[in-house]
């Protein structure tokens, strides 16, 4: 979820971190709604090492792919990785409620150019909504290769499309799609979740593609969570937009879905969807490297 992002629910292991409650309370949200994605990623990646000893998360935020990890391979011991120590004391309290704590260990680190030194022989890094934040992403990848033993898997994910939870045909569907475009149009944070095609980087750094994967997201009828969920994105959608980037009918209609004594509000409503999408590079370091 990754980092400071204004408009993204991931803050992981790099740079400066925004409210940590807040920033927290959008990422488990994203869990819950989106988290399908988790175990699909993770079907993948057995298939290449069905049974991982060691698993790195870079950047692990509050810790979804960390315990996402350990539990579909129980024998694994799961490293998270964050430069936010207070990140971390929420995943090792998160992995002890789950009764994971045996398998998860916290490591404070700086991930914006390598790994630390004595990170190696992994069988498993893992990498979500995280990479495009690092300052040298590139140097990451090298350094991740080196600590991934031959054979070895590195999965990315990132968001390929930004989430909507209203009816498209509906008035204040129309709304949320014309502030979508805005937000695509204007490059936020160099392109408004700065994620490049990773693949170029990921074959720089000597590792193979296996497979590049659309992973959707199509809830007609989403969890309860979904109302919350949608209104801390919305939020930082709003709290982006300017006079130039939407009309003020728009910015006006976004304000009334905010507001919760507005009868039709997001949490007041029966009607919400979940729409986005998500794009994962699975990739190997080859047997003979």
């Amino acid at each position: 979820m990754a980092h400071s992002h204004n408009t993204h629910h991931h803050a992981h292991g790099h740079g400066d971190h925004p409210d940590a409650d807040t920033m927290a309370t959008v990422l488990d949200l994203d869990a819950t709604v989106n988290g399908h994605y988790l175990g699909e990623v993770c079907d993948r990646i057995a298939v290449l090492v069905p049974e991982p000893r060691t698993m790195l998360d870079l950047g692990s935020g509050t810790g979804t792919g960390t315990l996402a990890l350990a539990r579909r391979f129980g024998s694994s011991q799961v490293v998270a990785l964050d430069n936010s120590a207070e990140l971390l004391e929420r995943v090792a309290r998160a992995a002890q409620e789950a009764g994971l704590d045996g398998q998860v260990r916290t490591v404070t680190a700086d991930l914006d150019s390598a790994l630390p030194d004595h990170i190696s022989d992994v069988d498993v890094a893992w990498a979500s909504s995280t990479l495009h934040h690092f300052a040298d992403a590139e140097a990451l990848l090298r350094s991740t290769f080196r600590a991934l033993r031959p054979g070895g898997v590195l999965a990315i994910v990132e968001i390929a499309e930004p989430p909507t939870f209203l009816p498209p045909d509906s008035a204040d569907g129309e709304v949320e799609q014309r502030l979508r475009e805005a937000i695509l149009g204007k490059g936020w944070n160099g392109g408004w979740n700065g994620r490049p095609d990773w693949a170029p980087s990921i074959t720089a750094a000597d590792f193979e593609i296996v497979e590049t994967r659309d992973i959707p997201t199509d809830l007609d009828n989403p969890p309860a969570a979904a109302a919350d969920y949608a209104v801390e994105w919305l939020t930082r959608v709003r709290s982006g937009l300017t006079d130039d980037d939407a009309s003020a009918e728009d910015l006006a209609a976004v304000d009334q879905l905010l507001h919760d004594d507005n009868p039709t509000s997001l949490r007041r409503r029966n009607d919400l969807v979940v729409r986005s999408s998500r794009i994962a590079w699975i990739a190997r370091r080859p047997e003979n490297s």
